[in-house]
């Protein structure tokens, strides 16, 4: 992570302006951004797992800022919106930052080394630059640890999000209603994507999330393997596709509600080190273009003790 420590710090008006809900503001979703700043869906609950529709910046979106250089925020608590960064990464050096209704043609986010803890990162999109259709990378689109992603839209890059960072004080990492989809670069050997990669990192926790590999030749949509200092894993609705296998975990924790596209696994639809979990759940599904449920083809028992 030591390339982090060498990004040079932007000019403190690079940074967005701080903005709070007032405090009579409603929050019907009780997840501290007011109602006004949410897609009318997003208030009320529903059954489907998430697509680019769902998440990301709103429809209709434009930034009131562009940058092409590295913006790095300095000041706790400060929320940055409405910005678009082309080429360009996001640094958090500071704790509780909110990014909202953020955009990065190229680039990433990442939460500082050491991590600052409390980043949360809404209704943000991470895609290629303009005229690629996807991106060589080899960290995380969001690194490392220490944040929480809510309709988080990773869309065609090589890496999905990190959960690593634990030595160098990164916390846990939740992911709520996100959507990511992991194309392989054209040409670029070596690499190995994932969705979501657990290497050294603190408790993982992913809810209402999807995760297209079925453009990579990568590891996996869902990758915390066990002898790679990771600490546990918590799943409550995944959907996953494609892959060597399509769900790989090797460390404690919960699985329920984890569907996997049919047939689209290259060795099988499980890694995992099921003695390791306190509870599991999961099914195998055929899913319709917008990445909803169309069939349920069979459960899915906790049939194997991989996930290494």
């Amino acid at each position: 992570m030591s390339k982090w420590m060498v990004v040079p710090v932007v000019a403190a008006a690079a940074i967005a302006a701080v903005a709070a809900p007032g405090s009579n503001t409603p929050d019907h979703d009780d997840d501290g951004l007011p109602d006004q700043w949410e897609r009318p869906h997003d208030i009320s609950s529903s059954p489907g797992f998430p697509n680019r529709a769902s998440t990301g910046v709103p429809p209709g979106w434009s930034p009131k800022r562009t940058l092409s250089d590295d913006l790095r925020v300095t000041k706790p608590g400060a929320v940055v919106e409405d910005v678009l960064l082309r080429d360009a990464d996001l640094i958090v050096d500071a704790p509780n930052v909110t990014i909202r209704r953020v955009k990065l043609q190229g680039g990433q986010i990442n939460t500082g080394s050491p991590c600052n803890e409390g980043t949360l990162i809404v209704d943000t999109t991470l895609e290629p630059p303009p005229g690629q259709s996807t991106v060589v990378e080899s960290e995380g689109a969001i690194s490392y640890g220490g944040y929480t992603a809510r309709r988080v839209e990773i869309w065609r890059r090589a890496e999905g999000f990190r959960v690593g960072g634990k030595s160098d004080g990164c916390g846990p990492v939740q992911i709520e209603d996100s959507f990511v989809k992991v194309v392989d670069p054209p040409g670029a050997n070596g690499l190995h994507p994932d969705g979501l990669q657990g290497y050294g990192g603190s408790a993982a926790s992913v809810s209402n999330t999807t995760i297209d590999f079925r453009k990579s030749d990568g590891t996996a949509p869902f990758f915390v393997p066990s002898g790679q200092g990771n600490t546990s894993a918590n799943v409550d609705r995944l959907l996953v596709m494609g892959g060597g296998y399509s769900f790989r975990l090797g460390v404690r924790g919960a699985v329920s509600g984890l569907k996997v596209v049919d047939d689209s696994w290259d060795y099988g639809p499980i890694d995992v080190a099921c003695s390791a979990l306190r509870s599991w759940e999961a099914s195998i599904v055929t899913i319709t273009s917008k990445y909803q449920i169309a069939r349920t083809v069979r459960r899915q028992p906790c049939n194997t003790e991989g996930g290494a």
